[in-house]
């Protein structure tokens, strides 16, 4: 009988990561750009955007938030094929977030609800 899969919610994986690098949140944004613009460019080459999509994440989001999603595509999406966090699958899942290489419009909007349940 195939063993059930367990599944880590995205939140929880970015806690659990950030406490086991020694950082926190607040530190690792400081890090990343303030900008927009540079936000949105960096973002554009990650994540499959029409210009309409693109204006509309800039006008709804704080840079941080840009800042935050930018870092969780790359950290838990892009670079990690396996869509795997410690041998649980990450909710989102990756099928849900990506389209071919990068993120699709649909794949921010599931991390930005996963990463903030309350908006």
């Amino acid at each position: 009988m195939p063993q059930e899969k367990a599944y880590i919610p995205l939140r929880k994986a970015l806690k659990d990561y950030l406490k086991e690098q020694g950082t926190t949140l607040s530190d690792l944004l400081g890090l990343m750009d303030e900008e927009k613009k540079g936000l949105m460019e960096a973002l554009r080459e990650r994540v499959q955007l029409t210009e309409q999509q693109s204006r509309l994440l800039e006008q709804t989001c704080s840079s941080r938030d840009l800042n935050l999603l930018l870092f969780v595509a790359q950290a838990f999406y892009i670079i990690n094929p396996s869509g795997m966090y410690k041998g649980m699958v990450i909710e989102p899942t990756r099928e849900e977030v990506m389209l071919g290489e990068k993120i699709s419009y649909e794949g921010c909007r599931a991390i930005l609800k996963a990463l903030y349940p309350s908006v």
